[in-house]
């Protein structure tokens, strides 16, 4: 028993010797990894800014002249074709693709512009401050609230909050109203619950309509009513069509400015679409998925259909006055008009007297009084009695219809 256990070490400690290197080889081609996983909260990355749209640059805004035959040196220029054109050169100074700088008006001296309404007020807001010009020339005031209008008075008053906006200092230049959207809807007048679009509801809303203009024109602001697009749904943009007539028939009867936006955001027959050109007349998307709002490729077209309008309105009262003459004091020669500049009259050119025609000959005789009572017999030719009466042509003249001796 202990011979054979004395016989069975060594070929167990051999074993232990070939296995044991093994294990070591093993353990250097797969070794054990640990991976720790962080699991305590972190801090999210801000979320960046807001870009605003910006038209790619067209293909054709480079302007194109003919290839120059020869070089500034005189010699004959290599790349020269007739017919080839290349991009015009850059004036030195100038970087490549750099539009002119806009004169910038200090903020202390800009025009305020107060914009009141709805989310799509919101939208006009964007699209009115990623405009580079608008924004060096005037400071946009904005106040919107979002599910607004003028129906549910008890959410928002507008009328009363116009008026407020309307007395701060200083007092801005014009009123840009864009409401409507969420109106279509229950209006409550007093303890009456009026049905949306019916006679007595019409009635209530144009009073709310009223007042906001009434607003605007006791403060003595310029207003400028903003319509509301075509929708995707049919029913709604058929209200608010409704809606946009009675808000366009009250304030262009009060004197004021109502902005149409219905065609500039609807297709060739009217109805809605969500692609459109855009401000550089390249087709993108205009309308957001709700079929409602506007993405910001349709937020600057909103805006570039307000600028020029609201800049048309503003002319008169931003103009700047002439400045007033010097009073005329005792004794002072005021100087005489500037006399009136000689009118130049252009000259008559007289009519051109015509040539006779040639020779006309009557084919009847000329009825005169006595021929008509019979009592002097008529004149008779005899070309006319011979070509009526015996069918006989008369003689061809030279030159005559009836000539065909040039045959």
């Amino acid at each position: 028993m202990r011979a054979s256990s004395l016989l069975l070490l060594p070929a167990l400690a051999g074993l232990a010797a070939l296995a044991s290197p093994a294990r070591g080889i093993a353990q250097e081609e797969s070794p054990m990894r640990v991976i720790i996983y962080n699991t305590s909260p972190s801090a999210r990355p801000a979320a960046p800014p807001k870009r605003a749209y910006r038209p790619r640059q067209r293909y054709d805004d480079k302007k194109m002249v003919p290839v120059p035959e020869f070089l500034p040196d005189g010699t004959p220029n290599p790349d020269y074709k007739p017919g080839a054109m290349m991009p015009a050169p850059t004036p030195p100074g100038t970087e490549a693709g750099a539009t002119p700088a806009q004169p910038v008006i200090p903020p202390a001296q800009r025009p305020a512009i107060a914009l009141v309404g709805d989310s799509l007020a919101e939208a006009l807001a964007f699209g009115l401050e990623a405009d580079e010009a608008f924004r060096n020339e005037f400071n946009l005031r904005q106040k919107t609230v979002s599910a607004s209008g003028l129906v549910r008075d008890d959410f928002h008053d507008w009328p009363k909050s116009i008026e407020t906006a309307l007395r701060e200092t200083p007092s801005p230049a014009a009123l840009i109203v864009m409401l409507g959207l969420n109106d279509r809807q229950i209006l409550k007048a007093g303890s009456e619950t009026l049905q949306p679009l019916t006679p007595a509801w019409r009635d209530a809303y144009a009073k709310r309509i009223e007042a906001v203009i009434n607003a605007a024109r006791t403060a003595k602001v310029p207003l400028v009513w903003v319509g509301l697009p075509t929708m995707r749904t049919a029913s709604l943009s058929t209200d608010l069509a409704q809606i946009n007539a009675m808000i366009r028939e009250r304030v262009t009867g009060a004197g004021e400015t109502f902005i149409e936006t219905y065609d500039g955001f609807a297709d060739a027959s009217g109805g809605f679409t969500a692609t459109g050109p855009d401000i550089i007349g390249d087709t993108v998307r205009l309308r957001g998925p709700d079929g409602i709002h506007f993405t910001p490729a349709g937020q600057r077209k909103l805006a570039f259909f307000v600028d020029k309008p609201l800049r048309k309105r503003l002319e008169l009262t931003l103009r700047p006055v002439a400045p007033a003459l010097p009073e005329k004091r005792d004794g002072e020669v005021s100087a005489p008009p500037p006399a009136a500049k000689p009118v130049v009259v252009a000259p008559q050119i007289p009519a051109r007297i015509r040539p006779d025609i040639g020779e006309m000959r009557a084919l009847g005789p000329a009825p005169s009084a006595p021929a008509l009572t019979g009592t002097v017999p008529p004149h008779q030719d005899p070309v006319t009695e011979s070509l009526f009466a015996q069918g006989v042509s008369p003689v061809p003249r030279a030159g005559r219809a009836d000539d065909h001796r040039w045959k």
